[in-house]
């Protein structure tokens, strides 16, 4: 069976416009619109885990992550090979399974974040999280 595609649209504010994923499986490819701050912010954390992971022998881990980070690095509309405007509105397309690893990470990295006083970063994953959290239906 081939995989569904999804999307949700989220304005720069995170309020969804349109919620397109209900039932939605591991495998089930889905679109997700968000400034490109977020993702920069999302790119950054699986940066974490990747090198935490390889730190520790954990190959899956760094494996899933690359392959996270590829895909949304062939997504990114680059701009003479830089990241393009943060507040411009892109779409990055991963599987369901994909976006919950994402969001795991997000929301374990915000009370570290919080701890360490680096309220910019906490944010950044707060609104990662506001992004993703549908995926998890």
């Amino acid at each position: 069976m081939s995989a569904r595609t999804c999307e949700i649209h989220v304005s720069a504010g995170g309020r969804r416009e349109r919620l397109g994923v209900v039932n939605a499986r591991d495998e089930d490819v889905v679109a997700l619109n968000m400034p490109a701050r977020i993702w920069a912010g999302i790119d950054a954390g699986i940066d974490n885990v990747i090198s935490t992971a390889a730190q520790n022998g954990d190959e899956a881990t760094v494996e899933v992550g690359q392959r996270i980070r590829q895909a949304g690095w062939d997504q990114v509309p680059w701009v003479d090979g830089d990241w393009p405007a943060m507040d411009q509105v892109i779409s990055i397309r991963l599987t369901v399974a994909e976006w919950r690893f994402a969001a795991d990470e997000a929301r374990s990295s915000v009370p570290i974040y919080e701890e360490l006083g680096d309220e910019v970063s906490a944010q950044l994953g707060r609104d990662a999280l506001t992004v993703i959290e549908g995926v998890d239906r």
